[in-house]
């Protein structure tokens, strides 16, 4: 008589648990469906489109006026390959990735979770800002900061140094150009 109580309620412990997965797989199966639904909506679409016009044509004179210098030669070269900024998830270095280039245009100046005064050109994996810090005497070192504790790294020496890299890695956008 015991054991049938314990295989009853380890029945009905089991019988709990795949109600749940079942309620979770619907409601992941709902999501995935509105979230198709909003990719495709011609809202979504008329966004995406802007933002690519936005990536594609750089806004100069807003993006020096941040920086307070002229845009590296090497950076106008970066955004003039619209192959490679069209791109997503570039390999970097080992376990580490591009994911995409930003549009430099006032309107997409923004940091979401830092509260940095910089013009991010790309965001790494993590969607942290890769960018070049703003002054007149700065030089063209390209920094990322992440979101996670805000701390600041060198994600390349220089901006030609970072487009020479990002060439080599991904060979399938390198036609033969050179960053200098």
């Amino acid at each position: 008589m015991p054991c049938s109580h314990v295989l009853g309620i380890a029945l009905i412990c089991l019988g709990f648990v795949v109600i749940a997965l079942l309620i979770l797989w619907i409601k992941d199966r709902i999501e995935d469906m509105l979230d198709r639904r909003r990719a495709t909506s011609p809202k979504a679409v008329a966004e995406r489109r802007a933002r690519q016009v936005r990536l594609l044509n750089p806004d100069w004179a807003f993006y020096e006026r941040h920086l307070q210098r002229p845009a590296p030669a090497a950076l106008r070269e970066l955004f003039a390959d619209h192959a490679l900024i069209t791109s997503q998830n570039l390999d970097w270095e080992d376990d580490v990735w591009l994911s995409a280039f930003a549009p430099l245009h006032e309107q997409d100046y923004r940091n979401r979770w830092l509260d940095l005064d910089v013009v991010a050109f790309a965001t790494n994996m993590y969607g942290d800002p890769i960018y070049l810090k703003p002054g007149p005497l700065e030089a063209d070192t390209v920094y990322v900061t992440y979101h996670d504790g805000g701390d600041t790294d060198v994600f390349a020496e220089s901006v030609a140094a970072m487009l020479e890299q990002l060439r080599r890695a991904n060979p399938v956008y390198n036609r033969g150009l050179s960053s200098e």
